[in-house]
């Protein structure tokens, strides 16, 4: 699910907005629109999806997905106008909750309590990795025979790919029965906070993590468009595509070693290194203009994305604790999933009305930095109002 799901479903849509513009005559904007009615249908479902998804059975839940989803990309093969890729979006953006955003970390939590930061970033490193594989070959699809050919392309590999794993995988266990449970740590209320204590740090934990995902979404709004701003520095589509599996392979390494290292290092200075380590990059990927120097700043990026993908779902948990999680991470998410959307557009819009990515750019470096530390504050009050037995 990982490697397909975030890898082909989420990350290439950026690839296609070139073509789609020179095809259909839209603008930058109409173009990347769909995307954002994905991002804004996916975070409404995830808000449903998250109260309901231990109810779910989740072999039909995951197959009806991937077919829906599946039908959606095979569709816009047949398009030749800007709503039906908005309307076709939105089914997938309705389709691919559960099997991609709420499966993955819900059930590797509830299996792997006490290692979760490790089984969260080898699930990460798959979908980077998927997005390192994905990406030239949509592009060169696109390229040689046309973007209908690659939506079709696409379509097909998610089903055959999906479909038998979707039909045939385990059902969740019960949280008593994960192989790790009973090694889990408990963290426990500290004796000498007050009710009221406690509930207010709850709740600042919460603020700082969505204030975090908002700020990491509108930098990460900028990732769709990375194909088409290194376009408009003189890379060509080949180039442009290796900047992102760049992106992908650098996000594959950070999320697998940051994992590892939350699960047995200082979580703060983790978090801290791996927050520097992404903003080089993004100051990187603003001001190059040569290929080389691009995909070197795109590597950099995709290891600080961890911060994202494996920091905060790890962070929310130790907020939420071992209970309901799905439903603070779909809260929290699904902000995100809005957030992105709407950056995305705005994104296009400035590239529409100034003619390059450079605000945008530039936005995104100071976003990186106010994100991470508040993501590693709510860390703190976390540990502070709790104590490890």
């Amino acid at each position: 699910m990982s490697f397909v799901g975030s890898g082909l479903i989420v990350n290439t849509a950026g690839l296609y907005f070139d073509a789609l513009g020179q095809d259909l005559g839209i603008s930058r904007t109409a173009a990347a629109f769909p995307v954002s009615v994905r991002l804004i249908v996916s975070a409404l479902a995830m808000l449903l999806f998250g109260r309901v998804f231990s109810r779910l059975n989740l072999r039909v839940a995951l197959s009806v997905c991937v077919i829906v989803c599946t039908t959606a990309f095979l569709a816009c093969a047949w398009f030749d106008s800007a709503w039906q890729f908005d309307a076709a979006f939105a089914v997938m953006g309705a389709s691919y909750v559960v099997p991609v955003t709420l499966a993955p970390p819900v059930l590797l939590s509830m299996w792997f309590p006490t290692r979760f930061g490790t089984v969260m970033g080898i699930a990460g490193c798959l979908s980077g990795l998927g997005g390192a594989v994905f990406n030239p070959l949509v592009s060169h699809m696109i390229t040689a025979y046309g973007w209908r050919t690659a939506y079709a392309a696409t379509g097909v590999t998610v089903l055959l790919l999906l479909l038998p794993f979707a039909a045939t995988v385990m059902e969740r266990p019960s949280p008593r029965n994960a192989p790790d449970v009973q090694k889990s740590q408990t963290n426990i209320p500290d004796a000498s906070l007050s009710d009221s204590q406690k509930k207010y740090r709850r709740h600042l934990a919460f603020g700082l993590l969505l204030l975090s995902m908002v700020l990491l979404q509108i930098a990460s709004g900028i990732n769709q468009h990375v194909p088409a701003h290194e376009l408009a520095v003189g890379l060509t589509l080949g180039q442009a595509s290796m900047v992102v599996s760049a992106r992908m392979i650098g996000s594959a390494v950070g999320k697998s070693t940051l994992g590892l290292l939350l699960d047995g290092r200082r979580p703060s200075l983790v978090m801290g290194l791996y927050s520097v380590i992404g903003w080089i990059g993004w100051i990187g990927i603003w001001l190059a203009t040569s290929a080389s120097i691009a995909m070197g700043a795109s590597l950099c990026a995709g290891v600080g994305q961890a911060i994202l993908l494996t920091a905060l779902p790890w962070t929310i948990r130790q907020v939420a604790g071992e209970g309901d999680y799905a439903r603070p991470l779909s809260v929290i998410t699904a902000t995100g999933q809005a957030t992105v959307a709407i950056a995305t557009t705005v994104h296009g819009l400035m590239f529409d009305a100034t003619g390059s990515y450079s605000l945008s750019l530039a936005g995104n470096v100071a976003w990186y930095l106010v994100a991470s530390a508040a993501l590693i504050a709510a860390l703190h009050l976390c540990r502070s109002g709790h104590v490890e037995q």
